[in-house]
């Protein structure tokens, strides 16, 4: 669920918070659209995905410096799903938590773009730093910092807080002064500007240098795994999300009017949140072995780094791995 329909759900939010809702629960269950049934169950099912994948690369597989960024991709999901799976329960059985109900749900919505954001400077800083492995293989090898992984993914966690409060200063904040819109218009336009100009013409440049190179290098080392997960996922976020974002940057005066589009947002920003645990699954799993290996040798094959020597020495004894932040 993107930031589209955001300000104006908070706003209606607040405005109603203090009327009674006395609906009956058959009531209810007749006018909840399908497309919310859909959106809790894969939010549910891709919340539980994410979960076990986290424990799996924080315990049981071996860290690189790529497992990093995946750990916090998965971070960002986790985050992403549950508020869209809490606000679809809340939207869907039209039902006040508490008096607070407002600050409760613009937690939320704060919650979720945070989790959003990250997610895409996440994915962007991935395919920048392989494509620079591929195209300076000798400083990815030997003279790259031994924490940069953990240090970036710290940097973007920090900047997506700062994108992500001042939206909510702008948009939600001040929603009840005169020139708040004008100010939240040019915070979207900002935004904006920052994800299809910077992170996104970022991500997709990387990404095409990277299975060009691959394609026109027959060495084995370039053969990993690794670089088909990274090139499934950037696809399946740019199909799904960035659409959404940039059709609401073209008509953001007239949003209201999009009403079916207000469905198919969360249910995209859905399926693309809960897709990447398969794509890990799929890619790292053998054909012939399909369903029969453990899910630690999967994933391990799925973010195998060959490029990344497995121990280097230093008078005799191993390097420490990179650890997560």
């Amino acid at each position: 669920m993107d930031e589209s329909n955001m300000t104006a759900f908070v706003v209606e939010e607040s405005t109603n918070a203090s009327a009674s809702r006395n609906t009956s629960s058959a009531h209810l269950h007749q006018n909840i659209p399908v497309v919310y049934w859909v959106i809790l169950s894969i939010s549910l099912l891709g919340f539980i995905e994410n979960g076990i994948l986290l424990w799996f690369l924080c315990f049981r597989v071996r860290r690189n410096p790529f497992t990093v960024y995946i750990t916090h991709l998965s971070i960002a999901d986790i985050s992403l799903l549950f508020c869209i799976f809490i606000l679809t329960v809340d939207d869907a059985s039209d039902y006040e938590l508490s008096y607070a109900s407002y600050y409760t749900t613009v937690t939320l919505w704060v919650t979720f773009l945070f989790g959003y954001n990250t997610g895409l400077y996440l994915l962007t800083a991935i395919s920048v730093e392989r494509c620079l492995s591929v195209l300076y293989p000798i400083w990815y090898r030997c003279h790259r910092p031994k924490h940069q992984s953990a240090f970036v993914c710290a940097l973007l966690w920090a900047f997506s807080c700062l994108v992500t409060t001042m939206e909510y200063v702008m948009c939600i904040y001040r929603e009840e002064q005169s020139h708040s819109r004008r100010d939240c218009k040019a915070v979207i336009i900002f935004i904006a500007i920052l994800n299809f100009l910077v992170f996104t013409p970022l991500m997709v440049v990387s990404s095409t240098i990277l299975v060009v190179k691959i394609r026109k290098n027959t060495l084995t080392s370039h053969s990993s795994k690794l670089y088909i997960v990274i090139t499934i996922t950037i696809i399946i976020f740019l199909i799904f999300v960035m659409p959404m974002r940039l059709l609401y940057l073209l008509c953001y005066d007239n949003w209201s009017t999009f009403g079916s589009l207000q469905y198919i947002s969360p249910l995209f920003s859905t399926i693309n949140s809960s897709a990447n645990p398969f794509i890990y699954f799929f890619v790292g799993s053998s054909r012939k072995k399909r369903f029969k290996e453990s899910l630690k040798v999967v994933l391990t094959r799925a973010f195998k780094d060959e490029m990344q020597p497995r121990r280097q020495k230093d008078n005799g004894n191993p390097t420490a791995i990179e650890t997560v932040v």
